[in-house]
């Protein structure tokens, strides 16, 4: 987290940016519902979180058909069976995440670093090499974000410091089965409880002749409720495997109580207000194919490669009520919401019986669309370009397998970089680090 000295040129733009300031935070206040370890999942629904396993960030998230773990169920349950089909087994995924944002126009950098859990679950046969059961908790969109600005004017005097923390997201508990159909083909079902609850925490100081005068905190706190449906199904041959998923759209309700505290730190008056709304948020459908291969070579070589669509232009929301009060607001979709698509390709060699390694890629595209203004040298005019806000991820991993224990280490770096229709420029770097245990009996 780096605090930005900007010098301001005369007392005019000194007024501009405080308005500017009051501007956002109230926008942000009124129109976020989940927020994002990015700025764009921050002014919109938050961020998808993609690889449940420390094997799959290693091969690039992929899953459809090679998820080695309880995370099967938010993945393509009809998997339950590959993984164990006689055994018990019971995995958790802790991950470690590094996040660094530099906002261009201001030359601000922000930091943020957290630990999250990605998968903890546990898979039992039923009926052996016929029917598996498990459960399994997993992250949906991600809330934590972290960001801080100082501004400072020719004279270096404070202007103003302002602070934005967010924690928690939206996290999915699937309960499901993989049953075998004949011995190639395999199906799944999974139901999700989707739930979760947010805390963002919005601090704004203003200063007069270096000292602070005004004082201004938000705390707004998010409780969800919801729930939705996964289904999948695996086809296996002798060398390769097909595999897809599909998971149904889902009304999340949530209430937002929002505590707003403004405090005159010159005079020592404060007051504070509360407001609660409640509504519905529409989350969209999502579905995948997946394909495998073994070679027959020395080293097994497995190569994974997994596509998923989510249909965020079907996303809506609507605020039924504020203060108890109905405000008979309609579903509304947010302007510039597209389809994404995911491309996800894996890699895993096995040195020996007990140690594999991997590799992958990730191309991730974020949901919100815009169109930006860029002067074509060909035509000798300007054109419209649609900007499409995409993470391309590369990974890698190690593992060590033992009779009833296994451990699995992944490493994701991933870059995106995009320019806003304000002629500002984002740059953006993840680094993930996952560790999956697994253990069996």
């Amino acid at each position: 987290m780096v605090k930005k000295r900007w010098k301001m040129e005369d007392g005019r733009w000194k007024m501009k940016v405080i308005f500017l300031i009051l501007l956002l935070t109230s926008h942000f206040s009124l129109l976020t519902f989940l927020y994002g370890y990015t700025n764009l999942g921050l002014n919109n629904f938050g961020d998808v979180v993609s690889g449940f396993s420390a094997r799959s960030v290693g091969m690039g998230s992929t899953g459809i058909t090679t998820i080695n773990d309880a995370s099967a169920l938010a993945v393509n349950p009809a998997t339950l069976l590959d993984i164990t089909a006689n055994k018990m087994l019971i995995s958790a995924t802790p991950s470690y995440f590094l996040f660094d944002e530099k906002e261009n126009l201001l030359d601000i950098t922000n930091e943020n670093v957290y630990f999250q859990l990605t998968g903890l679950g546990i898979a039992v046969p039923v009926v052996r090499d016929i029917l598996v059961f498990g459960v399994n908790n997993s992250p949906v969109l991600d809330y934590s974000y972290r960001s801080s600005w100082t501004a400072f004017s020719q004279t270096m005097q404070k202007i103003l410091y302002t602070e934005n923390v967010g924690s928690g997201g939206l996290r999915k508990t699937d309960i499901g089965f993989g049953l075998k159909i004949v011995d190639e083909l395999n199906v799944g079902f999974s139901y999700g409880f989707l739930g979760g609850s947010t805390l963002e925490e919005e601090e704004l100081i203003l200063y007069s002749n270096n000292l602070p005068s005004l004082k201004s905190d938000a705390d707004i706190s998010t409780e969800y409720d919801g729930h939705c449906a996964r289904y999948g199904l695996v086809f296996n041959q002798s060398n390769y495997t097909f595999g897809g998923f599909y998971q149904t759209p889902s009304t999340v309700k949530y209430d937002i109580t929002e505590t707003l505290t403004v405090a005159n730190l010159t005079t020592a008056v404060s007051a504070a207000t509360e407001t609660v709304s409640k509504g519905d948020l529409k989350y969209p459908e999502k579905f995948g194919l997946g394909f495998s291969y073994r070679f027959k070579d020395k080293f097994r070589t497995l190569f994974a490669v997994d596509w998923e669509r989510q249909n965020w232009n079907a996303f809506t929301y609507v605020t039924k009520t504020v203060n108890g009060v109905d405000t008979n607001n309609i579903s509304q979709n947010p302007a510039g919401y597209e389809k994404t698509d995911e491309i996800k390709l894996g890699l895993e060699m096995w040195l020996n019986d007990w140690v594999p390694v991997r590799g992958g890629f990730r191309y991730q595209e974020f949901y919100e669309r815009w169109d930006n203004t860029v002067y074509n040298w060909y035509y000798l005019s300007n054109i419209l370009k649609e900007a499409i806000p995409t993470f391309y991820g590369f990974s890698f991993g190690v593992g060590y397998v033992l009779e009833k224990f296994d451990i699995d280490f992944g490493y994701e770096f991933a870059v995106r970089s995009y320019e806003t229709t304000a002629n500002d420029r984002y740059d953006e770097d993840l680094q993930r680090f996952a560790v999956t245990t697994r253990v069996r009996w």
